[in-house]
């Protein structure tokens, strides 16, 4: 009976471990999360990103028949050059900026791990990235409705694009006068409803103003093209992190970006070497192939089929494990004063 209680005792002692580290973890990633989002590069960014998708129709009216294409080509190119920009700077508030200011050590001090506490602050991240890809899904699927045949464009759609963002920020300031709460926070908080708002009723007009069948004209097709786009960014993410334990914001971001234009060439740089030698090979499989994430040419030849992006998906998990290993190891010997 004895050997059985303590057996009884030490599964309930693994179980409380296990919940409060888990507690521990959800804390931390809302706190990194709400944390970056306070920054006003992050709303600078992500509204950048939002009102340049939404006057691409205006310079599309210029390509004749091409129109829709350039849009969403268009839309596509800025959610992931934003994105990685938003990626690195989300990772080097995130993780540097506490451990310059000391703020880390202060974590770590309680019985958390360095290894909970780093990867509590990619799920922060994540979250953040995942916030920034879900607006700026939002403004494609309303950007591409915009372009109509006959160099027309529908304005309606494109009023409720620009109304749903002056009505977050007209929100976030009555909130930030009111509430005495954030104003960079709350306007990301409320571009959420008022971007969702925007799709809904887009989503069930004709270009004429009459009601049409929910969703008929929406582009859905895009959709695995911006899911493929979150995907990279996470990669990014997870690079940019794992850098920025010894490295500064300014130093990290240019890191990131050698191996972003290396993940771009890979193809050409490693590939056809590849074949002949172990280095290549070596260089090849763990350098991020970018191109791999970039499929927006193939939604002209029947779209992007949902098995591909799972595949994707794979490889961009396996991608992010190497990378965050890599980043653990170099967290665990970083002094933290």
């Amino acid at each position: 009976m004895g050997a059985w209680r303590r057996e009884i005792e030490k599964q309930s002692q693994r179980m409380d471990d296990l919940n409060m580290k888990v507690q521990q973890f959800i804390s931390l990633t809302v706190n990194t999360f709400l944390d970056v989002i306070r920054q006003p590069i992050i709303l600078l960014l992500t509204v950048t990103s939002i009102v340049l998708t939404g006057l691409l129709p205006m310079v599309s009216v210029f390509m004749f028949g091409e129109e829709v294409r350039l849009v969403q080509d268009g839309a596509f190119a800025f959610q992931f050059g934003m994105g990685l920009l938003l990626a690195g700077t989300s990772a080097s508030v995130a993780l540097y900026r506490e451990i310059s200011r000391g703020t880390a050590a202060t974590v770590l001090c309680k019985p958390v791990s360095r290894s909970l506490f780093f990867l509590a602050k990619y799920g922060g991240v994540l979250l953040v990235l995942a916030l920034f890809c879900l607006l700026s899904l939002i403004t494609v699927l309303l950007s591409v409705r915009m372009p109509l045949p006959g160099l027309y464009t529908d304005w309606r759609v494109g009023g409720l694009l620009y109304v749903a963002v002056l009505a977050a920020f007209a929100l976030a300031a009555i909130t930030n006068y009111v509430l005495k709460r954030p104003f960079v926070s709350q306007a990301l908080a409320f571009l959420v409803p008022c971007l969702a708002a925007a799709l809904l009723v887009a989503a069930g007009l004709n270009p004429d103003g009459s009601f049409c069948s929910f969703g008929s004209l929406m582009a859905w097709h895009l959709l695995p093209a911006g899911v493929l786009i979150g995907l990279a960014l996470a990669v990014f993410a997870a690079i940019a992190l794992s850098l920025s334990t010894r490295l500064s914001p300014l130093f990290t971001l240019a890191a990131c970006g050698v191996l972003f234009f290396l993940g771009l060439l890979a193809d050409y740089l490693f590939g056809p070497a590849a074949e002949h030698g172990l280095p290549a090979v070596v260089c090849y499989g763990l350098v991020p192939n970018w191109q791999d994430f970039w499929l927006v040419d193939a939604l002209a030849g029947g779209g992007i089929p949902w098995s591909y992006v799972a595949r994707a998906g794979l490889y961009a998990g396996l991608m992010i494990v190497g990378i965050l290993s890599f980043g653990l190891v170099s967290f665990r010997n970083v002094e933290i004063h």
